[in-house]
């Protein structure tokens, strides 16, 4: 080993540029990806649904407000996922009522995050699809 190789160990101080935080942010997205079933599902309701409103051609404003719902849904799944790990870390993964209510809590953001993401939808696709069925 070369005098300025440094061995390979984590890294434990600030990110030293903006591409080596960008490549942690990514790192941290595919984990979430590859071991969170629920935000799978919820990449792939957004794409369905954002392929559904291309379908329907609406208008650019409506795009905007199912991209902001989706994302507002994979941020909530993010933090429940954190709020998770951080629980079982400190707990290790033994019971601890406060533990459930924090994660319940957490849960519970995922879930009014959701709900409103459902009602932007049928605030938008409702009225678009009465107009396909000519019922409106």
């Amino acid at each position: 080993m070369a005098l300025n190789d440094k061995p390979n160990k984590p890294q434990t101080d600030k990110n030293h540029s903006f591409f080596q935080s960008f490549k942690h942010a990514a790192r941290g997205i595919g984990f979430a990806i590859k071991h969170e079933t629920n935000l799978r599902r919820d990449i792939l309701i957004a794409v369905l649904v954002l392929l559904a409103a291309y379908f329907l051609h609406l208008p650019q404003t409506d795009f905007l407000w199912l991209i902001l719902v989706s994302f507002l849904v994979f941020q909530a799944e993010l933090w429940n996922s954190v709020a998770e790990y951080i629980v079982d870390l400190t707990t290790q993964h033994a019971y601890y009522p406060l533990a459930k209510v924090i994660k319940d809590l957490s849960a519970g953001i995922v879930l009014l995050t959701a709900l409103f993401a459902v009602i932007v939808g049928a605030i938008i696709f409702i009225p678009a699809l009465l107009k396909l069925l000519n019922l409106s």
